[in-house]
């Protein structure tokens, strides 16, 4: 066995202990058996094995300086992904480091110094970057500039770039549709609190509520236009003064303010006034009662994002073509939206059988993969259009 040392070790040193050159020693440890190249079994064990006693590991500034891949993706979007709680990107990013994982990359997430610079780029070289829901506008011009492949989740991207979302217009008209259906005809919405972060889908699920009270024929009620701020106070006007029947939250963290809030106004929940929300996520199914709510498709989103991406690496930059993909979202039915008068729809546990923890069958299972690869290649078919939307 090879002693410990202090220095970090090199190919010519592995080279030395197996007794054979320096370049067969950085082919066995990348793999490279091109043009001819080959090596007895027992000479690459022995490389292998000296290399795994010595500690070694390849200089990837080195190997960047001779490959034209690195095998590395870059995730950036750190403050998003772990400045909010709870939010739908940690399944996003699961799924799509699963699926890149699978091909050979190996994935690096950065926490840039914004007050430093002004791109969230790595320093380091990459083959793609996966943008989780915003960047610096410097960092999507240096992608566009550099022609470094880049998909955007959740968020708009360049003119070379490809972007991932949610439909959130469908999904309102969704939302307010169900919530009609069962009845209710005085229906508030509850926007973001001060402290979320910008984003489109404040403006579409605002704007997609009013118009869709107005097509329905009923009037929206005004606490909707307001920052949600204080639970409570919005509880008092909106259903204790406007007599909303069912509450339309922006997403479950405003969902669960009112929720923990509604007892302390003498308000019960779902008997009092239905509560519906955005984003499917684990708190959603575990508090009482249940949150019915619109899911984004999360885990869809991000093994879409991982293939995009792939697709990208691997055509040449005059070649790619921007585009954003809508995804449809999904009603899950739970206990916490009822029709005014307090009875419960049959329904509701009918089309609650089809949930694992919180996420669909469908979206988990294997065979969704090659769905997925087959939309990809229709789209880029009539990828001219720009936008598309997904079923």
């Amino acid at each position: 066995m090879a002693k410990k040392r202090s220095s970090i070790p090199t190919v010519r040193e592995i080279a030395a202990h197996c007794g054979v050159s320096n370049a067969t020693v950085s082919r066995v440890l990348n793999g490279n058996y091109s043009n001819g190249f080959s090596v007895r079994e027992e000479v690459r064990q022995l490389i292998t094995q000296m290399a795994e006693e010595l500690g070694y590991r390849p200089n990837l500034a080195a190997k960047n300086l001779v490959k034209r891949q690195t095998k590395i993706i870059g995730i950036i979007g750190y403050n998003t992904v772990f400045g909010w709680p709870t939010n739908i990107y940690q399944l996003t990013t699961e799924e799509a480091v699963r699926l890149l994982q699978a091909h050979q990359f190996d994935i690096c997430a950065t926490a840039p110094n914004l007050l430093r610079d002004d791109t969230e780029l790595p320093p380091w070289r990459v083959d793609g970057i996966i943008v989780t829901q915003e960047c610096s506008p410097r960092t999507i011009e240096e992608m566009e500039k550099t022609s470094l492949p880049y998909v955007v989740i959740n968020g708009p991207c360049g003119p070379r770039g490809c972007s991932v979302v949610p439909d959130d217009i469908e999904a309102t008209r969704q939302a307010i549709q169900y919530l009609y259906g069962l009845g209710h005809r005085r229906i508030a919405y509850a926007g973001p609190t001060p402290e979320h972060r910008r984003h489109m889908s404040i403006e579409e699920r605002y704007s997609t509520y009013t118009a869709e009270l107005k097509r329905l024929g009923l009037k929206a009620i005004e606490e909707g236009e307001k920052p949600f701020s204080n639970p409570q106070d919005f509880l008092a006007r909106a259903v204790l003064e406007e007599k909303a029947t069912a509450i339309l939250a922006y997403d479950h963290v405003v969902a669960l303010k009112i929720l923990h809030d509604a007892p302390v106004c003498g308000i019960q929940i779902p008997e009092q006034v239905s509560l519906m929300c955005f984003n499917d996520e684990y708190l959603c199914d575990i508090v009482k009662p249940a949150l019915t709510r619109m899911g984004a498709p999360s885990r869809e989103m991000g093994k879409l994002a991982a293939q995009l991406l792939l697709k990208q690496i691997q055509q040449p930059a005059e070649e790619r073509v921007g585009q954003t993909i809508k995804l449809r979202q999904h009603l899950i039915i739970r206990a916490s939206a009822i029709p005014p008068n307090g009875r419960k729809g049959p329904e509701e546990t009918a089309l609650s059988e089809g949930r694992v923890s919180g996420y669909d069958r469908e979206v988990l299972a294997d065979k969704n993969a090659e769905g997925l690869s087959h939309a990809i290649n229709s789209r880029e078919d009539n990828r001219k259009t720009g936008v598309r939307e997904e079923n």
